[in-house]
């Protein structure tokens, strides 16, 4: 199993059109471990949870994927590749946590539509660190997107407003979270990263729940949930998104999972029978539209355009 794809150029159509296949299951994938997880939720805590799921997918890769590549071609990495896989765990590890602490607090749909604001902060970090400017189309897709979440935050019931917070925490995270990743993974094979940053996050969740005395109540309730997130969230979910952005532009890999929400109102909607207000729903649409407007413009300007590493 190879982590890399030197025999394949990366502006080949087989290329491109495995990194559609993965960026769409990702979104999907994600999706599915947003609904997973919001059931989890009813009856544990999000540290408990976050432990148990990076365990699963620490110990599956482990078994399937640790025999093929070896320890030695998995952890000889340059400094440089330590250091922003340091990077890249740090900020995944309180972005992750950050966004299951809100989803306990509101519906599934709104958290999903709200986490969209990475897209504002990848853009924003170009902004400041590559100095790149705002076309007018990008401007207005701001513009689209913080009405959005203003309407959400306006519209919102009261008894989401500690979550609001916490996933709009956990936006700022991720999109700070998917610009290291980029980084990273010139240094790292996507595989290698997984799951590495898995192996770390489980160990620190691990200290930080015994650190807090927290105990395993409620897990006899929904153990298949965890279970299943597991498998889904790190590896269904990021893995796959890894290996999109490995084989496409960062910009293209988000335009498609802007998909994500719908997902997520068609799965909770399914499976928990939670459905945003009309209200809420138009402020998630506004913010959606925001940042599809905002990468189609940074595709349209050729800034989007750059083969992945």
């Amino acid at each position: 199993m190879s982590d890399n794809l030197s025999t394949t150029p990366s502006n080949s159509p087989v290329v491109s059109n495995l990194g559609y296949m993965f960026a769409v299951t990702s979104s999907f994938g994600t999706a599915l471990a947003i609904v997973l997880g919001k059931w989890n939720l009813e009856a544990i805590s999000p540290l408990l949870m976050n432990c148990l799921i990076f365990s699963v997918a620490t110990v599956f890769l482990t078994v399937t994927y640790l025999p093929v590549r070896g320890i030695c071609r998995i952890f000889t990495l340059s400094r440089q590749g330590w250091f922003w896989l340091a990077m890249f765990t740090i900020t995944s590890w309180l972005a992750i946590w950050a966004f299951w602490a809100g989803v306990q607090a509101m519906d599934p749909s709104l958290a999903a539509f709200l986490n969209r604001t990475e897209v504002l902060v990848v853009l924003m970090l170009g902004f400041v660190f590559l100095r790149e400017r705002f076309t007018r189309l990008e401007i207005l897709g701001v513009v689209l997107s913080i009405a959005g979440i203003v309407i959400m935050r306006l519209t919102l019931r009261m008894e989401y407003s500690y979550g609001f917070w916490m996933v709009l925490l956990s936006a700022l995270l991720f999109g700070l979270t998917e610009f290291l990743s980029k980084i990273a993974l010139r240094h790292v094979g996507p595989t290698n990263l997984t799951f590495i940053r898995n192996m770390f996050m489980a160990a620190a969740y691990w200290i930080v729940l015994r650190a807090t005395g927290e105990g395993f109540d409620g897990l006899d309730r929904v153990w298949p949930g965890v279970l299943a997130l597991g498998l889904v969230g790190p590896l269904l979910g990021r893995l796959m998104y890894l290996q999109a952005l490995k084989r496409m532009a960062l910009s293209r890999v988000a335009i498609i999972s802007q998909s994500q929400p719908v997902f997520v109102i068609l799965i909770a909607l399914l499976a928990l029978h939670q459905l945003p207000t009309f209200r809420e729903m138009v402020g998630g649409i506004f913010l959606t539209v925001g940042c599809v407007t905002m990468l189609v413009a940074r595709n349209f300007t050729g800034r989007g355009r750059g083969n992945a590493p």
